[in-house]
């Protein structure tokens, strides 16, 4: 699942299912990873065609149809690795741990099966991005992961620059309000390469009731 397993000279990342056969790892992921906080993974995006291990099965025996749709390895646009960052619980009573600062930052490849316009991705596979960082992001904000434990109700995204088929980004989303079971998220799609922002953009995520103290 993770592109974390060779040094950038190695061996390049391959993309099953892709029409494209490899792609070099940018140095930027050696080089930052180590400061993106704790690693995070489910089951349910382990399970796919490609992998044989623990995890297969498990989307069939726990009411899944099908892959998941920017997890898996030969998604269009792949959401490759997840890590967490938390805050000191800012901004929720009765929390020391998650709430306002906390940060989710996730590995992006865009394969060539993204591509819209003469090897540009299209502008919906930026969104797809973000609605998934924006979720996942506020499920951390007890300061432990809770899956489905609320519901996306707004994504709202800024296009700032194309992006190329093959690249690989950064995603970055962050709590920046909790009010009752709504928590506020800002979100960015760069190129730590050279800093280029390709997105920008905000969403609300409500908890499910007694996700949240109090509430």
């Amino acid at each position: 699942m993770t592109f974390l397993t060779a040094p950038p000279s190695a061996a390049p990342i391959t993309s099953p299912g892709s029409d494209e056969t490899t792609v070099k790892e940018p140095k930027w992921i050696y080089e930052k990873t180590d400061s993106f906080g704790e690693h995070f993974t489910l089951p349910e995006w382990e399970d796919h065609p490609e992998n044989k291990n623990e995890h297969e099965g498990y989307r069939e025996k726990n009411g899944w149809k099908g892959r998941d749709y920017l997890h898996c390895k030969s998604a269009p646009v792949r959401i490759a690795d997840y890590f967490i960052s938390y805050s000191n619980g800012h901004g929720v009573v009765g929390l020391d741990k998650g709430g306002v600062g906390t940060v989710l930052t996730g590995i992006v490849h865009f394969t060539e099966k993204a591509e819209s316009h003469q090897g540009l991705c299209h502008g919906g596979s930026m969104c797809s991005v973000f609605d998934d960082a924006i979720g996942w992001c506020a499920m951390f904000v007890t300061g432990t992961c809770q899956p489905w434990s609320g519901f996306t109700v707004r994504v709202n995204t800024s296009l700032k620059s194309p992006i190329r088929v093959s690249s690989i980004l950064l995603v970055k989303a962050t709590i920046v309000n909790v009010e009752r079971r709504k928590v506020s998220i800002q979100v960015e799609l760069m190129d730590p390469s050279d800093d280029t922002i390709h997105a920008e953009g905000e969403g609300l995520v409500v908890m499910n009731k007694g996700v949240l103290p109090g509430h």
